[in-house]
């Protein structure tokens, strides 16, 4: 590795003396996390400040986090009291991540947060806690990072070998609740109570010491039981509609045929892929594509005609 090969992060990273880059490698992984949000009003709480209990120390991420978000708002949560005067846009408190109403005021005078980063304590019951936290008021998009993970496993900071009980724990039991719409049931129970952000995560990324979750709805049905009667369905359907009508081709009705066989509209099915056949008479692949996709529906009308288009096409040698 050269300075030539460094993202813009881990640059700043060395330039404020952050050990998010050199003990660690978490600045390249930011980066590319986060490198769409560089130009926009970001909140951003990060959960230790570093420097312990020396009140002009430490600060160098929060100073790092100002310049790489120029437009962003800081806030930096220590547990000793801080005399560090580094931006207008960097806010210091001074209190415990594992005070639950100390995190709700957060929330409620400096965010909602888009970024939280748990660089705190990482004793295990505080991590869980902040997690709990922050975590459900962040809005759609936010991303929560936990560093230093592999602190779960140390007895010093409450974890053990196996990370039972661990912010691990809790992400393994999330990513399988995040499957809640295809079937899953827990059969462990759930002692972390990680059910409960299942319909609100959109990803769990795991990385060395670094764990990322990424908020989002995630109440889309499964494709088993998919159900026209849900909104996110409904605005899916009506996009894939007028993307189709702004930019037209042979096979843009596919899958919104494939949409309403699985939802179990037949006839809206047949009806697609019969106008999709009329409009395109000529593309005999598309022609037996049509007829694959609705032949679990049935002979209706619509159905028996494109087959006989089928059958015409077959008769010419086409197919």
């Amino acid at each position: 590795m050269t300075p030539d090969d460094l993202d813009p992060l881990s640059r700043l990273a060395i330039r404020h003396g952050s050990d998010k880059f050199g003990g660690h490698l978490y600045t390249p992984i930011y980066h590319r996390l986060l490198q769409h949000l560089r130009d926009r009003p970001v909140r951003l709480l990060e959960l230790g400040v570093g420097g312990y209990a020396v009140p002009e120390a430490g600060g160098s991420s929060l100073r790092m986090w100002a310049e790489y978000f120029p437009a962003g708002r800081i806030v930096g949560l220590d547990f000793h009291p801080k005399r560090l005067h580094i931006s207008p846009r960097v806010t210091i408190v001074q209190g415990s991540q594992a005070d639950e109403n100390l995190l709700r005021g957060l929330v409620a005078a400096h965010g909602p947060f888009d970024i939280v980063i748990d660089d705190g304590s990482h004793h295990v019951a505080h991590v869980l806690t902040s997690f709990r936290g922050l975590y459900a008021s962040m809005p759609a998009g936010g991303i929560y990072v936990v560093e230093d993970t592999q602190t779960a496993f140390a007895a010093k900071t409450g974890g053990e070998a196996s990370g039972r009980g661990s912010i691990y724990d809790l992400a393994n039991h999330l990513v399988r609740a995040m499957q809640e719409q295809e079937g899953f049931r827990a059969a462990d129970g759930d002692p972390l109570g990680a059910g409960a952000y299942g319909a609100i995560t959109d990803s769990v990324a795991f990385h060395r010491n670094m764990i990322v979750f990424t908020r989002g709805e995630n109440t889309y049905p499964s494709n088993h039981r998919l159900d026209f009667r849900h909104a996110e369905v409904q605005a899916v359907y009506r996009c894939i509609a007028e993307e189709a009508a702004r930019n037209p081709g042979p096979r843009d009705s596919l899958s919104r045929i494939d949409m309403c066989v699985l939802a179990g509209r037949p006839e809206e099915a047949a009806r697609l892929a019969l106008a999709s056949a009329a409009a395109w008479p000529e593309d005999v692949a598309l022609l037996a594509e049509l007829a694959r996709i609705i032949s679990p529906i049935g002979q209706g009308e619509a159905t028996a005609a494109l087959l006989e288009r089928l059958e015409r096409a077959a008769a010419r040698g086409e197919l």
